[in-house]
């Protein structure tokens, strides 16, 4: 025992004194950083002999290298791009060296260091600088058209290219309506005037079609402004138009469709692509004429989201005998989903068919999955997590934290440099076999990296380990958050799991920000005044608005935490839109309904999140009990 207790101190002080010397290595790594700027001065280079078995030490070098991009240093920089190609120590510099050999003409040595960065302007110099080459011309040439066909405009770099393309006769028709077609449904679509000017003389109406549309998608309720010409590429245009409007305007647009197949002989494909289309687009309006074209969609389609609608639609008529016809003629890969053998039970509970429901239930309750939890409130039972704690051994997981990727990502991680550990740690796994992966999933949970253990996890589909996958993170801060503002701690971790998956620094293209992933104005509202948008990530400002504007949801939402739950997602006002009108609905169907795709999977992913946390917390469980018996009823405000 006394040799153990001496053993046990002795490691103790070791990993002390191995921390102590990786802070201090810290310290010198950003004063090193903060002189690359003259890597020939003595303090320089004296930080640097400290750093020779530091991970980040090749950022230090990266960084000095960044700092003299000059002809003296190409030697050096093109053994570091050697030595790191294809990984993050690599692109910054090569792209900052081959814009420098560009700028100086220097071809041959463009051309020996040149790799696809994604670059527009360095791959059209790549090409420009092929072309003067007789023996390259020809290939460089077939290379112009990807560079070409794209929904946007192309730096100025690439019109030398392009002008050569050209004249070669290499620019086909073909290719203009390409990117005519990208630019007007996918890109800009102010590059239409530009590509108009391409086409043949008889084909330019068709740009000016391509724009109304695209400006307008009501356009096309009149088919005598499209005149009939180049029918195949008119089609194009009104089916587009036409997809729109079905959304926007459903009336306007089955009114149009009714005018123009009369005028138009739009293909086959076309055809069923409107009709699945209107299917869909009338079932979540709830649409008068939904359930006809519903049948007519379904009777040859495979796609689950035309049979899921249809059955939706079904169910919120309250269609008991219907939906259980569509289920079983639904394919064999769509009827044995989990939502459509929930619908099932569903219906045969309604049938008053006891034992199928029970037996449907029964099956579908050992799924974690939102579906499952509510088989499993059906039958009044205590859901199944099935949580399988991955086991390995310490050689596996010390394999993987020895890579330098790991260990780089784990030195930025300390620096708080969330950014290029992210980029160390995409590069480490596309290395990794499925063990090391997984071992990589382990490493990252152990350094409180919850966001990429999460992903890892799911990326490699190892989904049983809950501990790591749901974890009790800023427990301290979230539950004393919820408490405080009188909501569920569960629910509030559901919401931070399907929001951020705990990533502090989570940053949306909407600007949505933190754990929680808050809206600066929803923050300044709640506090009653300018809220600092980069104070939202930190953690316990934006769990403590984040927790309050759960609040104020429940309040909006008769404390109803499934409308609420939705309001988080899509804004209070649109979920009032989405309540029925008079007669109350079960939960179950009127989730089913919710307009939202994104909304819908929002919602079950959250009350099961709910589900699992309540279990992982301690608190009473049955989560989905209540669900089950639950109705949405208007709201008043």
């Amino acid at each position: 025992m006394l040799l153990l207790a001496c053993f046990s101190s002795q490691a103790t002080t070791t990993l002390s004194s191995t921390e102590q010397k990786q802070q201090h290595q810290r310290e010198i790594f950003v004063k090193a950083e903060s002189l690359a700027y003259n890597p020939q001065s003595a303090a320089y280079q004296r930080l640097v002999e400290q750093l020779v078995d530091y991970p980040l030490l090749p950022y230090v070098q990266l960084k000095a290298l960044m700092n003299n991009i000059n002809r003296k240093n190409g030697p050096q920089i093109e053994a570091f791009l050697e030595k790191y190609k294809n990984t993050p120590l690599d692109r910054s510099l090569r792209k900052a060296w081959l814009q420098y050999l560009a700028k100086s003409q220097r071809k041959a040595e463009f051309l020996a260091a040149y790799t696809n960065t994604g670059n527009a302007e360095l791959a059209c110099k790549n090409i420009e600088f092929r072309l003067s080459d007789p023996s390259e011309r020809e290939v460089a040439l077939t290379e112009v058209p990807r560079l070409w066909i794209v929904g946007n405009s192309q730096p100025k770099a690439c019109d030398y290219v392009f002008r050569e393309w050209k004249k070669a006769g290499l620019l086909t028709k073909d290719m203009v309506w390409q990117r005519l077609v990208l630019a007007a449904t996918r890109g800009k679509h102010t590059l239409i005037p530009y590509l108009k000017k391409l086409l043949p003389e008889n084909e330019r109406y068709l740009a000016d079609l391509w724009l109304a549309v695209r400006r307008d998608a009501s356009y096309v309720s009149r088919g005598s402004r499209f005149p009939h010409k180049h029918v195949s590429k008119e089609t194009q245009i009104l089916i587009y138009g036409l997809k729109r409007l079905a959304f926007s305007h459903p009336d306007l647009a089955l009114k149009s469709w009714y005018a123009l197949e009369k005028r138009f002989a739009f293909s086959a494909p076309q055809r069923k692509e409107m009709t699945e289309r209107f299917a869909i687009a009338l079932a979540v309006a709830d649409h008068s004429q939904a359930e006809l074209w519903l049948d007519k969609a379904s009777a040859d389609s495979t796609d689950i989201e035309l049979f899921r609608w249809h059955l939706a639609h079904v169910l919120r008529l309250g269609n008991w005998q219907h939906a259980l016809e569509l289920i079983e003629a639904a394919p064999s890969g769509i009827a044995q989903d989990l939502a459509f053998q929930y619908w099932l039970g569903r219906t045969y509970e309604q049938l008053k068919a006891g034992d199928l429901a029970q037996q449907t239930f029964n099956k579908l309750a050992n799924q974690r999955h939102y579906y499952g939890f509510m088989a499993s409130g059906k039958l009044a039972k205590q859901p199944s997590l099935h949580d399988k704690t991955l086991r390995f051994s310490p050689e596996q997981l010390l394999e993987v934290s020895n890579m330098p990727q790991a260990k780089r990502a784990y030195e930025f991680l300390q620096l708080g440099r969330s950014l290029s550990a992210r980029r160390e740690w995409y590069d480490l796994q596309q290395g990794l076999n499925e063990q090391q992966s997984l071992m990589a999933a382990v490493l990252a949970d152990s350094w409180k990296w919850h966001d990429q253990a999460i992903f890892t996890f799911a990326r490699v589909g190892y989904l049983d380990d809950l501990e790591r996958r749901f974890p009790i993170a800023f427990d301290e801060t979230l539950i004393n958050s919820a408490n405080k503002n009188h909501v569920d701690p569960a629910w509030a971790f559901a919401i931070v799991r399907r929001e951020s998956s705990f990533m502090p620094d989570a940053n949306s293209h909407a600007g949505a920000r933190g754990l929680m992933q808050l809206m600066p104005g929803t923050a300044n509202y709640l506090a009653k005044k300018k809220v600092g948008s980069s104070s939202l990530f930190d953690p316990k400002q934006n769990v403590e608005y984040g927790t309050q504007y759960m609040r104020y949801l429940m309040d909006k939402m008769d404390n109803n935490p499934v409308l609420a739950t939705a309001s988080y997602n899509a804004g209070w006002r649109k979920v009032l839109d989405w309540l029925p009108e008079r007669d109350a609905v079960p939960m179950d169907i009127w989730v089913e309904t919710i307009p939202y795709k994104e909304t819908r999977n929002y919602v079950k992913a959250v009350m099961a999140y709910k589900q699992i946390y309540a279990q992982r917390l301690g608190q009473p469980s049955q989560v989905f009990k209540e669900l089950v018996d639950m109705q949405i009823a208007p709201i008043q405000q």
